[in-house]
């Protein structure tokens, strides 16, 4: 048995507990003790995502990767000397998967029965990779048709083509799962070296949450998990130098579709790379676009009755890397008209939108969804992680949403959405018989 240093973190509002450690090989190991729940949910985690693809040596120089690989990685640490990972984890009644975003990868699994063999199993076959030139061939056929998937996707090329026209130089304008060409540049060498750097155990987390004994599960983590290790000297992320404005004022593409796609953007190249203050502007941020661009917003019911939208606008913000952006989209049949009066709408809107009254009621409805979602193991799990590798505790997003005001908010929204630094995207029909 494995004596470890235990951190408890509570929240007597959520009446939640979660119970942290790190083993010895520099692993960060939670568990969310769920009474009475028979699902039990996992998930283990690194801190490397497609925006990864430069970083400083152990002797400072520059090192750089091909664009995709971390999505590389995730797909051909599935192929295991046993079969596919998603196979083995089906024969135990488990549901597996994996993702990669712009900042991680994560692999998970769900379970009812035989939660033990399971767990297991997710632990082996992201410690022990696998490595083999056919396996990478086959991968890298499977991974070019995804590519070319998504460039059929109009969603996904308006929301691409957005990020190209708002950054010149940050690798979030790249795609997560790279291009044809660089993929072709990835080998057995280059996903066992980027293994070896960033799934390395201090820079990965495995989240259980469920109703388990969490002596048992953390005696089980420490037993079955690998002695590594320590790393050949640190390695830093770096990431370019930003440009405050915006790489191209708009851009569009023919395809078909039964009716235009756009997006607006808005870029703030100065983000934090983690910490309080980024989260907080994640929550101002994601409040006010709500407020503005809300179903229940005037905004948006002047551009519905004006016939200028269909039948909703979404919105969003994401902060990574240093920079971040702001997003509106939906669809229209009008264009060529609609950006502008969108962005007229906004500056008309901002300060009847941002009203004392709809900040507070719009506050306590993000509060009261938060303390809903705890209902959800999978929002623990990744939640707790997402926000631990971006150096915040998640029990403490209630205090910093509490601790927002309107004034707060409307100057956050009025540097965030400044028409000088905006782009436009669009999606339009191709026209008939081309």
């Amino acid at each position: 048995m494995t004596r470890l240093d235990i951190e408890k973190l509570s929240n007597s509002t959520l009446k939640e507990e979660v119970y942290r450690a790190t083993l010895p090989s520099g692993l960060g190991i939670s568990f969310c003790p769920k009474p009475g729940f028979q699902k039990r949910y996992a998930c283990y985690s690194t801190r490397f995502g497609s925006i990864d693809n430069e970083f400083s040596g152990a002797g400072g120089e520059l090192l750089r990767v091909p664009d995709g690989i971390a999505h590389f990685l995730e797909h051909t640490l599935f192929e295991t000397p046993e079969g596919n990972a998603s196979d083995l984890f089906a024969l135990n009644g488990a549901s597996a998967n994996a993702s990669t975003s712009f900042t991680q990868t994560t692999y998970l699994f769900a379970a009812s029965d035989k939660f033990w063999d399971s767990l297991g199993l997710l632990i082996d076959f992201v410690e022990e990779p696998c490595f083999q030139d056919d396996k990478v061939e086959k991968e890298r056929g499977i991974i070019e048709q995804e590519i070319k998937g998504y460039d059929d996707n109009p969603g996904w090329v308006s929301y691409r083509g957005l990020l190209g026209n708002l950054f010149s130089e940050h690798p979030v304008r790249i795609d997560i799962a790279g291009t044809v060409e660089t993929i072709a540049e990835i080998d057995t060498a280059t996903l066992q070296s980027c293994y070896d750097r960033f799934y390395h155990p201090s820079n990965m987390h495995l989240f259980v949450v469920g109703d388990l004994d969490r002596e048992e599960l953390f005696d089980f983590i420490a037993g079955r998990s690998r002695v590594a290790e320590a790393l050949d000297g640190a390695f830093e992320r770096k990431y370019p130098v930003e440009s405050a404005t915006v790489f191209k004022a708009e851009g569009q593409v023919e395809m078909d579709v039964a009716a235009a796609k756009f997006i607006l953007g808005f870029k703030e190249p100065d983000a934090p790379l983690a910490g309080e203050e980024l989260v907080r502007r994640e929550l101002l941020s994601d409040l006010g676009l709500d407020l503005l661009f809300g179903s229940s917003s005037d905004l948006f019911r002047e551009l519905y009755e004006k016939q200028l939208i269909h039948d909703e606008l979404w919105s969003g913000y994401d902060a990574l890397g240093g920079v971040a952006y702001a997003m509106v989209g939906g669809d229209t049949s009008r264009p060529e008209e609609f950006p502008g009066r969108l962005l007229d709408g906004i500056e008309r809107c901002l300060g009847e939108a941002l009203s004392r009254d709809n900040f507070e009621r719009k506050k306590r409805q993000f509060i009261g969804d938060f303390v809903r979602r705890f209902s959800s193991l999978e929002f623990i799990a990744h939640g707790f992680t997402t926000y631990l590798f971006r150096d915040f505790d998640l029990f403490s997003l209630i205090d910093l949403i509490n601790g927002l005001d309107r004034e707060m908010l409307e100057e956050h929204l009025v540097s965030l959405l400044d028409p000088a630094r905006h782009s436009v995207f669009k999606v339009l029909p191709r026209p008939q018989g081309q």
